[in-house]
């Protein structure tokens, strides 16, 4: 099997509290190096992305060139997910590393969380991150319906860059680009059985969590569909004695019970 993009989440901290993420009980964590490197070695020519994120944001991951380099090592492109505020950690070599393929920036980080920073303090390494890209995608995430806040971020990239950016118009500057989305519910075992549809977990994406469990997509965050622990199994096995449960939501009628009650796969029904 052969996926568009796995999920390896590096660690569970975010230091945030945003208002569109999920409450989280579970013990801050970071993926050990040697996890991750077996993750990497089982998956190569298996994923054509490797995205470093499901709860946490990666840049808080001192030694994050590490992981890149692993990556790297089996020819693995990687997305970083990340709020903007920690470029500063790094330095350009670990932020242009050749195996970085794209970096998502959530912008509505700045404007859902209390912080003492300015919006023109918080958009200036990311401004600088776009002029030397150094031809790494860069995606800005915008949510739709906070008018006053996108039209502020509008008007920051017109003055920087010299374009004319709304809603309408996305592109910023040759691989760079706004991205809008509208909020969605996280999936929930308290939440009501939704219709059935088709879904891209364990189809075209797995996500494997800090501490090695894993789980059939990105939003299951705390593996309440605990496919295996990839500490002690190989992703082969996992997968292969998950073939039912990938079955099924492929054909639109999942089995597990978190699946069942997500809405966001409503969004895939033609795949």
């Amino acid at each position: 099997m052969k996926f568009t993009r796995v999920y390896a989440e590096i660690t569970n901290i975010c230091a945030l509290n945003c208002s569109f993420c999920p409450d989280r009980h579970e013990k801050p964590r970071v993926m050990d190096l040697a996890l991750f490197e077996k993750i990497m070695r089982e998956l190569k020519g298996k994923s054509k992305e490797i995205a470093l994120h499901v709860m946490g944001d990666p840049l808080l991951n001192k030694n994050l060139r590490a992981y890149l380099d692993i990556a790297a090592k089996f020819s693995h492109r990687v997305v970083l997910t990340t709020s903007g505020f920690y470029f500063d950690r790094h330095d350009k070599k670990t932020l242009f590393h050749e195996t970085i393929l794209q970096i998502n920036i959530s912008l509505n980080s700045f404007n859902k969380n209390a912080e003492k920073m300015t919006l023109k303090e918080y958009l200036e390494p990311i401004f600088e991150l776009i002029e030397h890209r150094s031809g790494i995608f860069i995606n800005l995430r915008l949510l739709n319906g906070e008018k006053l806040f996108n039209a502020q971020i509008f008007d920051a990239i017109c003055t920087r860059f010299g374009v004319k950016t709304d809603e309408k118009n996305i592109q910023i500057a040759p691989k760079v680009r706004l991205h809008f989305d509208e909020l969605f519910c996280w999936p929930s075992l308290n939440a009501p059985v939704s219709e059935d549809s088709k879904c891209y977990g364990l189809n075209r994406q797995i996500a494997i969590l800090s501490n090695g469990k894993v789980t059939p997509c990105c939003f299951d965050y705390e593996a309440k569909v605990l496919l295996g622990d990839a500490n002690y199994e190989s992703l082969s096995d996992i997968l292969r004695r998950s073939s039912s449960i990938a079955l099924g939501l492929k054909s639109g009628a999942p089995t597990e019970e978190l699946c069942r009650r997500c809405t966001y796969r409503l969004r895939f029904k033609e795949f």
